[in-house]
């Protein structure tokens, strides 16, 4: 019986499934290209993890490029995400360390958050800081609470985020805003608050926007409430698709008050 029928065609079929899956892989890596330019580096960062899940050496450098320039920020619990961020963090990217840390306390494993918020901090991320701050605050499961460390390293943020709000960045003055209002590394000086969440908000930050309507809804020293304002921010929050902004709204056209947490 002559087998070399059946054998050609199994050959072709093979590389004819081996060239499919080296197109889709390609389409992947081109899609992710095209994504990038435009600036979508959330979509980027996904078609980039598949294509590179493929073996496409082009897709895994232009995630550790995504990383290294603070391009993205994974807020996935999936497995693959945590594959890729761990793997820029191996490599020494500062924001993908801060990105995993934010990932193993997503899934309820605070000691590895710390060793990662910790590997970041060596290298100067300063949101590290600050949310390593918060981690020991309060503690968490198998991490004990060290409110001196936590103050330290609140002091050390706070300095940093003052340094990138004074340039105009909106995240940084937002934040410095919230440390300000809770008295983290600082005084609290809910006036210096209002103050940084009015700069963060007047450049269309939609967090800034809900907090400084959060705090003219309910007042207090150095900030008189202020209905009038507290709505106005807030229906620009709203409208930016924030929940807890529609929520502040409805209380206070309700009664007047309102009482939703601080959103950093």
């Amino acid at each position: 019986m002559n087998t070399k029928p059946r054998f050609a065609i199994r050959l072709i079929c093979s590389l004819a499934l081996g060239a499919s899956a080296f197109s889709a892989q390609a389409d992947n890596y081109e899609d992710g290209l095209m994504a990038f330019a435009v600036g979508n580096f959330h979509e980027a960062g996904r078609l980039f993890m598949s294509s590179a899940d493929e073996g496409n050496a082009g897709a895994e450098h232009m995630l550790m490029r995504l990383f290294s320039e603070g391009k993205l920020y994974s807020s996935h619990l999936d497995n693959d995400t945590l594959k890729w961020t761990r793997k820029a963090a191996e490599r020494g990217i500062a924001q993908a360390q801060f990105a995993l840390a934010g990932l193993y306390l997503e899934r309820n494993d605070a000691q590895s958050a710390v060793t990662w918020y910790r590997k970041a901090i060596a290298q100067g991320h300063h949101g590290a800081y600050y949310k390593l701050g918060q981690l020991l605050e309060k503690g968490a499961k198998g991490i004990g609470a060290d409110r001196g460390e936590s103050r330290r390293l609140f002091s050390i943020a706070a300095a940093e985020f003052d340094v990138f709000a004074q340039k105009g960045d909106a995240s940084a003055q937002n934040t410095l805003a919230g440390m300000y209002e809770k008295g983290q590394g600082m005084d609290k000086n809910l006036k210096m608050a209002a103050k940084w969440y009015d700069a963060s908000a007047r450049q269309g930050y939609a967090l800034a926007q809900l907090n400084l309507g959060r705090l003219y809804a309910r007042g207090g020293e150095g900030v008189p409430r202020n209905t009038y304002q507290a709505a106005y921010w807030l229906d620009l929050a709203a409208a930016q698709g924030l929940q807890e902004a529609r929520v502040l709204l409805s209380e206070i056209n309700d009664s007047g008050a309102a009482n939703v947490a601080l959103a950093m």
